[in-house]
């Protein structure tokens, strides 16, 4: 007997949201910021990459069990309406101290990695 799709089990509420946020991530340019001071907000992060653009997403991290449950991960991921916008935004931001921390700002590839420019890795010294 065949089951009409009125009667079939609708994907969780969680598979819906990866769908969704999966879906959003590859519209726009998608940023990953990290080094946050724990002190700084969700708020305060917004309106900042505002300055640069309209901020499409923004997925702010916290820390789900633990000692630190509740506590921001110190990183977050934002998708900007345009390239140029993420651009500008990975131009002023990247190295900026932000309250006690210098902020690290890259984009993010649709793959889900974040990208790092070859001249900012770090070097062997043989000095």
């Amino acid at each position: 007997m065949r089951m009409s799709p009125l009667f079939q089990k609708a994907p969780s509420a969680v598979e819906n949201a990866s769908i969704i946020s999966e879906s959003l991530s590859h519209e726009g340019h998608r940023l990953w910021i990290g080094n946050i001071d724990p002190k700084i907000t969700e708020y305060y992060l917004v309106k900042l990459l505002e300055r640069f653009g309209k901020v499409k997403q923004f997925d702010f991290l916290f820390h789900k069990s633990g000692p630190m449950e509740g506590q921001p991960r110190g990183y977050c991921f934002v998708n900007l309406h345009t390239k140029e916008e993420a651009e500008r935004a990975i131009h002023c931001l990247n190295g900026k101290l932000a309250l006690s921390k210098k902020l690290v700002v890259r984009t993010r590839t649709r793959t889900g990695k974040v990208q790092v420019r070859r001249s900012m890795r770090l070097r062997p010294s043989f000095r």
